[in-house]
């Protein structure tokens, strides 16, 4: 291969979700016409045959077998084309520890979302936003794809492991933040990575709160400053385009996570207690609507999720106390 010659195609496949469009499938070719996958598009035939047409199209011949699927975090746009591929090719299909241990750990991913409706019930959400959450997610509409996905024989990747795809060799870097078991793969020559929704172009990754346990942010931000301190050319990320400076990008990352910080302790001061739902609805997001009224149900549900996770943040920082209420949690500045 010439020196600076990436080892795999990047296809860019449609999904059936109008915000995103279309997710990056990376493709490397093996003899024979073998590929190796990392991520898979979404369980839909739609979006299985324009993956399956664009491999054909780059490896200019018949798909013969797709060995080995590795997927970059338990999200239904990157995983679960993979169980419509295992019923053709059988590939081994391959998942970061951190994902079998929390989301998948849960049984079903409706009840894992259900468990996160229950967290902002008990942070002052109203049953009437919860209801219409539960009605409008995703995940609900789309629960068939996560068990199929769930049902497979997922091996494990754990921090360290080497794993060869088509003719080069990537080394498996837990990534936790936007998910809990994010992974990154980077190069051995550390010249580049594959970097799923860890860092994305024009988008700020989600973080939510998904349980009191843990703190996704702070997961995030030591994710960020890792990849800061790393030397690749470029990095191919789960949607857009490469990012030519994936260093530059985690830095700008970081930065806007702590003016979001400094934003909610603002409004705490102002306000002198809060609840997360509250602290949601007075924050800064960029958006084309006008009041947090108009927000439809699935952006409230991660408005509400990334409010948590920064409070969360500022609580493992000491900087705020929960104090209940009528049996609901509200945040104040210490």
């Amino acid at each position: 291969m010439p020196s600076g010659e990436k080892p795999f195609s990047v296809v860019n496949v449609w999904i059936p979700i109008q915000s995103l469009g279309s997710v990056n499938v990376i493709v490397f070719k093996k003899d024979a016409g073998e590929v190796d996958l990392v991520d898979a598009g979404m369980y839909s035939a739609r979006s299985v045959h324009d993956l399956l047409a664009k491999i054909k199209s780059r490896i200019r011949g018949k798909i013969r077998d797709v060995d080995k699927t590795v997927i970059t975090h338990f999200h239904v746009d990157h995983m679960s084309g993979a169980a419509i591929l295992r019923e053709v090719f059988e590939p081994t299909v391959f998942i970061g520890i951190g994902e079998l241990e929390l989301p998948l750990r849960s049984g079903s991913p409706d009840v894992f979302v259900d468990n996160i409706l229950t967290l902002y019930r008990e942070h002052g959400v109203p049953e009437l936003v919860l209801e219409s959450i539960r009605r409008s997610h995703p995940v609900f509409r789309t629960v068939l794809a996560y068990r199929a996905f769930s049902s497979l024989d997922l091996k494990p990747i754990y921090p360290g492991d080497i794993l060869r795809l088509g003719e080069a060799s990537y080394r498996a870097l837990p990534a936790p933040g936007h998910t809990p078991g994010h992974i990154v793969l980077e190069s051995l020559d550390g010249t580049h990575a594959i970097v799923g929704d860890t860092l994305l172009e024009r988008i700020t990754p989600s973080v939510i709160l998904y349980d009191e346990e843990h703190d996704p942010l702070g997961s995030y931000l030591r994710t960020l400053e890792m990849l800061a301190q790393k030397n690749y050319l470029v990095a191919y990320p789960g949607h857009g385009n490469p990012i030519i400076s994936p260093a530059e990008r985690a830095r700008e990352l970081i930065e806007h996570h702590m003016r979001r910080l400094s934003e909610v302790l603002e409004l705490l001061k102002r306000r002198g207690s809060a609840t997360a739902y509250e602290v949601a609805m007075g924050m800064k997001w960029r958006t084309r609507y006008s009041s947090w009224e108009e927000y439809p149900s699935v952006e409230k549900f991660f408005a509400i999720g990334e409010a948590l996770a920064h409070l969360k943040r500022l609580y493992e920082e000491m900087k705020v106390e929960v104090i209940e209420r009528g049996g609901v949690k509200r945040f104040r500045i210490l």
